[in-house]
């Protein structure tokens, strides 16, 4: 089953989310999206969906939501009502399209989410996200965003606060993606996986990642082959900092520019601090020496670094294997 998206009606549907809509509970089914700036906020409740993009740079989802937004009842929005695209369905794919968040600098309106994936076995294949502060959120739905979202009910794992993480399955695979944002804009709780992506640090500068990763889960974000640069002063973009106490972010054979800090990862506070579950290995370019690291940072040995496999981060007890679905 194939539905076609185009602004100008020459498909099925002028806007994405209808399309979505129309889609049955439990696919499979696809979605084609042609060439065209769509200004709408998506919410995907649906299973087995594949979203294609008839061209990443110009077919674009946006919208400008944002976490200082006022609510009618006078209450902030926060960050995770301020998405442009939420994914809660299971086995979606996204590919070849541009999701932006264009309500501007996070110094003026706090945190906008561009993408909110919130599913379990999501994967996104040559897109671009494209925000300022958080512009990639990876875990579960919030209690308030079930109600904001009604009565399109998310379909993935629910918890009550970020700092109870009481979720383990959810997974999600990007490949060579473009994702650019500024301060912790990489963010969340589950298992991910990077395969040739291009993090793009904006002007402001900040962290790439914040991971938020549950005490017994044993992934976290991993980058693979993965480019570090942007647009912010020199050493401005650290690797991370953990949002939790339990942090696990891997960056493995990964080429970092001048924009990343040789410090590389950085304590968020006296509690929240660097440990060996944050690393980094084969790391090329101008960041390539290690020495400059935080003290407390992980340097993976080749054999440490050879355990790190896609089917050891996002295997799971169904033996996922997202890079063969995409070869497929």
């Amino acid at each position: 089953m194939t539905w076609i998206v185009a602004k100008d009606g020459t498909g099925d549907f002028t806007d994405l989310q209808a399309a979505v809509d129309a889609a049955p509970e439990n696919g499979p089914a696809t979605i084609l999206v042609k060439k065209g700036v769509y200004r709408e906020r998506v919410i995907v409740n649906k299973d087995d969906l594949r979203i294609v993009g008839e061209d990443r740079e110009e077919t674009v989802v946006t919208w400008s939501a944002y976490a200082l937004q006022k609510d009618p009842d006078g209450t902030t929005r926060d960050t995770f009502l301020s998405f442009t695209l939420l994914v809660a369905g299971r086995n979606v794919t996204v590919e070849n399209i541009t999701i932006r968040n264009d309500a501007g600098d996070g110094r003026e309106v706090g945190q906008a989410v561009a993408v909110y994936a919130a599913g379990d076995r999501g994967r996104w294949l040559g897109c671009r996200m494209i925000a300022h502060q958080d512009t990639l959120f990876c875990g579960p739905v919030m209690p308030k965003v079930l109600r904001d979202i009604a009565p399109r009910t998310s379909r993935a794992e629910c918890v009550p606060a970020v700092n109870e993480p009481l979720h383990t399955q959810g997974r999600q695979y990007f490949a060579d993606c473009y994702i650019e944002g500024d301060v912790d804009y990489i963010f969340g709780s589950y298992r991910c996986w990077f395969e040739g992506c291009t993090l793009f640090m904006g002007e402001r500068g900040g962290w790439y990642t914040a991971a938020n990763t549950p005490m017994d889960q044993p992934f976290g974000f991993v980058f693979s082959r993965c480019r570090l640069t942007g647009c912010c002063p020199e050493g401005a973009g650290y690797l991370g900092r953990p949002w939790r106490k339990y942090a696990r972010t891997l960056f493995l054979n990964c080429d970092m520019d001048a924009c990343v800090a040789p410090l590389g990862f950085i304590d968020w506070d006296e509690t929240r601090v660097v440990t060996e579950l944050c690393g980094e290995y084969g790391t090329t370019g101008i960041r390539a020496d290690q020495s400059t690291r935080h003290p407390r940072q992980k340097r993976l040995t080749a054999r440490e670094a050879a355990a790190v496999t896609v089917d050891a981060v996002l295997g799971g007890p169904d033996r996922w294997q997202p890079a063969k679905e995409t070869k497929a």
